[in-house]
Parts: structure tokens; sequence; C-alpha cells
């Protein structure tokens, strides 16, 4: 809880360090600070929220975050006027009260407007001290609406691209996409509202997978087992349905959520977390349909699916979806991850020495096999040959290069132009020849 009267932004002190925790959110400037207040005002057991900013204004109207104010040397307890780098600079300053701010933290989630000079320059710096104390990071980049105008959205681009770069996996979250549930006469002050709770419920449900005791349980190690290290392009959605067709309403709601950017995100994931809790009501055909209609929606993915009963839920079902494509690294198929085991087996013991000819491979290319991909070709070991079968093949080999042809100059067949009306000028001499004359013609080059 921060002083009623303001923020203490002096440079010389630095907060208490924080209780270790399990799962963080921070809030890095003013649309993110505002997301990191509703959360804590939600009571997530065993989670911290905290707000980073450089004005001090912003900061003060927060009362349920740990305050952390940034940049006081730079900005004098004021914002950065949408510029990246004094964003960026201003966290720079402060880089030992951040690091104390996340330390001890398994998983850190930074949620910003990128559009902001703090949200798009601060964010970045944040994520890179967490990731340097060993926490998970997963960034949250809210975009901003289309009216804002051109500085912010390249300010967004630039932002998102930075914190991409500093992140294990970041999730943009479109408020244009926000808007267009709402009606078009919504109040401008409900639309941030609405924008801003959506991204609530979405970390919270990050929160509850997590947390709650669940029969197919999906935990932290799965988590990072998806995003560790990957710099991944995620989405991240959670809806809620009731009734007697809510398995089927929950998978129409993610397919039109605007946080998953319509179909194309999730059919182009080649990885996913689906996490399905329901009241003790919960049927298994229930959680069959959603598992089975999500697989369709993400026919590439590797889906791991978890389940939990929560009595709190009852009559209700929330899904809660994590997908992933690109980055760095992948989850392992099958396959693959056998064949990374064999890499890190001991070599066999040596046997006796064979009469056959060892086996040769050679890498092919991808249109020869049937399936398109590049892979490796068995060739076979030259057979012996008798001396007679060697001369023979060492005079077809000089045969063949005599008889190769002889390159030749190619005579083009130019129409010859005069210089027309710059016949009259002065010519360009340079070492006694007239450059105004083609080279052909001053090095006596044949064309006709």
């Amino acid at each position: 809880m921060d002083n009623p009267t303001g923020p203490d932004i002096s440079a010389d002190t630095a907060p208490e360090p924080a209780p270790r925790t399990g799962f963080l959110v921070v809030g890095v400037g003013r649309a993110g600070g505002a997301i990191a207040e509703l959360l804590a005002a939600a009571g997530l057991d065993g989670a911290r929220f905290a707000a980073v900013d450089t004005d001090s204004t912003a900061l003060g109207r927060l009362r349920r975050t740990e305050n952390t104010a940034i940049g006081a040397r730079l900005t004098r307890g004021e914002g950065c006027g949408n510029d990246l780098a004094r964003g960026a600079q201003a966290a720079e300053q402060d880089v030992a009260r951040l690091r104390q701010v996340v330390e001890g933290v398994r998983l850190v989630c930074i949620v910003a407007g990128v559009g902001g000079g703090i949200g798009g320059g601060a964010a970045a710096v944040v994520a890179r001290v967490a990731r340097e104390a060993g926490s998970l990071v997963l960034g949250v980049a809210v975009l901003p609406f289309r009216y804002e105008g051109p500085l912010r959205h390249a300010n967004a681009s630039e932002g998102l691209q930075a914190l991409r770069a500093a992140s294990d996996a970041v999730i943009c979250v479109p408020n244009q996409g926000v808007a267009a549930m709402l009606d078009e006469r919504t109040l401008v002050t409900e639309v941030f509202d609405a924008a801003n709770v959506m991204v609530a419920q979405s970390v919270e449900s990050l929160w509850r997978l997590l947390h709650r005791p669940s029969m197919n349980p999906l935990g932290f190690a799965d988590l990072e087992r998806l995003l560790r290290g990957r710099h991944a392009e995620s989405v991240f959605a959670a809806v809620e349905t009731r009734g007697p067709a809510r398995a089927r309403e929950a998978i129409e709601k993610l397919r039109t959520h605007p946080f998953l950017q319509a179909e194309q995100m999730l059919a182009d994931a080649d990885a996913a977390l689906l996490a399905v809790a329901g009241g003790n009501d919960l049927r298994f055909d229930e959680l069959q349909e959603v598992q089975d209609q999500f697989q369709r929606l993400c026919e590439h993915a590797q889906v791991v699916t978890g389940s939990a009963v929560d009595p709190a839920l009852e009559g209700r079902i929330v899904v809660t979806v994590i997908a992933t494509r690109g980055g760095a690294a992948p989850l392992a198929a099958p396959q693959a991850a056998a064949a990374a085991q064999t890499k890190t087996r001991p070599a066999p013991e040596a046997s006796a020495p064979s009469d056959e000819p060892p086996m040769r491979f050679e890498s092919i290319a991808g249109d020869d096999l049937p399936s398109g991909r590049s892979g490796p070709k068995f060739v076979p070991p030259a057979p012996d040959l008798t001396d007679s079968q060697k001369r023979d093949l060492a005079q077809r080999q000089i045969k063949n290069k005599l008889q190769r042809k002889k390159t030749t100059q190619t005579l083009f067949n130019f129409e010859v132009v005069s210089i027309s009306r710059f016949a009259q000028t002065e010519p360009v001499k340079r070492n006694g020849e007239n450059l105004d004359e083609p080279t052909y013609a001053r090095r006596g080059v044949a064309l006709n």
C-alpha cells in the first residue's frame, strides 16, 4: 500500500525486498498499473502485484499495488511524453530497484500499454531484469485503439518488438478488438474499463491455472516447457459459459475471441495449453467435447490439457487457452525427444572390425522426399573394380572432358546509331580516349 500523499520518488532510497512468491504481476505505465490494481482488488492468494511508472501522480492513485517510481532524476516525477527512449532510460537508471521487485519470483507477468513511452520503453527493461533474475517472463502487451494515431501505433510496434526480445513469450491484446465487441455508442470510459477488465480476467485465469487443485493438473512446469526461452508469439484467453450447451458455446467463444485474432493464430499454433474448470456438475463428455473441438482449431499444435473441479464454478465452465507459434524452441515431438536422448547416450563399445564397406549418408533436397522434407538418403559403397574396368573408366572420363564444348564469344546484332544532336558538342577525352564513343568501338570489339 503506498502513501496517500504520493509515492517517494527519491532515487537515493530503494524499497525493502519483497517476500518471495511464485506469481508476480507488474503493471508498467498507466494502463499496466490500472490492470494490476484491478487484479490486486480480486484478492488472488499467493500472488503479488506491483506497479512501475515515472509518473508520481498516476502511482499515487494506486492503493493496492507495490509501487516503484523510476527515473526521478530524468523526469522529475512526470511522464515520458510518449518517448520510448526516455522510458527505457528511466528504467535503466533504476535497475537496482527493479531487481528488488522481481527477486525470487518464478513467474513474472508484465502488463503494459506499449503505445506509451513508459509501457513501450520501460517494459522491455523490466522483462530483461526479471529474466536475468531467473524468472519465467510472460509479457502482456496492450495495443492502442485505432483512433490513438500514428505515433502511438509506431511506439506499439517498436515497443512490442523490444518486449518480445526480452521476454520468454508475449501476448498481444488488441484494444480495438475489445471495442468491436461493444456497442458503438458506448462511452469512452466504459470502453477503456472493459478492455482493462478483459485483460485482468485473462491474467486471473492464468493464476487459477497454476494455483487451483485439479484432477489433471497443469502447473508451472507445463507453462515453462511451453514458453521458456522461445521469445514466441503467443495468445492467451479465458471464456466462461453456462447452460446445457456450455461446452460447444465455449469453443465458439474461443473461435471469435478478440485476443485470439479470430482463427488464424490458433490455426498456425505449434503448441498450446488448454485448461477446463467447472463445478461439481462438470461432465466427462463436456471435457471430451472441448478437447476434440479445440484440437480441430489447433490441428497442427501439440495440445496439453488439464481439468479441475471447483465448487465455486457450479453451473459454469471456464476454459483457458495459451497458444504459441514460432519462437526458438517449440515443444519437441516424441520422435525428436527420442533423438535428443540418443545423442546424449554414451557411445557403444567398439566391435570387431568387419569386412563390409562402411555405409554413407548424404543430404538430399526436400523435393526428393514424398513429404517435401529434407532428410538423409542411403548411398551404397562403390563396388570393387578390376584393373581393366578401372582403365576403361579413366579413358571414358578423359574422353568426356575433351568433348566438352569450348566457350566462344557470342556476337550480338546491335544496330549502330549516331549520337544525334550531341554530334557537335565538345567530346570528353581522358588519356587520349574519346569517352563519348562506346567502349566496344574504342576497344575494337566486333558486334556486327
